[in-house]
């Protein structure tokens, strides 16, 4: 049982529900809660920004699915477009957005980045962390 905090709230979690998704570590605490965890906010840019990349390599019918054709029509013509409210004229601009807002990738129930703090040696690195439901 490790017992850490998330903005100051006392969270339960056991080390046989811990996954790893996208580069960051997901744990299901004891009330149903479930967060990623990352050492700060520019390692989960990053990995955001990475998940999205190996879509666009590896899977680009997905990525085109997710992003949209008419979007990514612009960017190759370097006009602004986004599948967000935010316009940009590129995907590499667009994959960098990602690095300044991992919340909106990894914290799916409500965009919000929240303090992590846990004394355990194991745990004690992770400083953010992102619900996810």
């Amino acid at each position: 049982m490790i017992v850490a905090y998330i903005d100051d709230e006392r969270v339960v979690f056991n080390s046989d529900s811990i996954n790893e998704y996208a580069g960051l570590t997901l744990v299901d605490t004891e009330g149903g809660e479930e967060f990623y965890l990352a050492e700060d906010t520019e390692q989960a840019g990053e990995e955001a920004r990475e998940y999205w990349k190996d879509m666009a390599d590896n899977d680009p019918q997905e990525f085109t699915h997710m992003v949209g054709e008419q979007c990514l029509i612009a960017w190759a013509l370097g006009t602004y477009a986004g599948p967000g409210s935010t316009q940009v004229s590129s995907l590499s601009e667009w994959l960098d957005l990602w690095l300044d807002t991992p919340e909106d990738h990894f914290a799916s129930y409500d965009n919000i980045e929240r303090e992590f703090k846990c004394k355990h040696p194991e745990w004690s690195d992770f400083t953010v962390a992102y619900r996810c439901n």
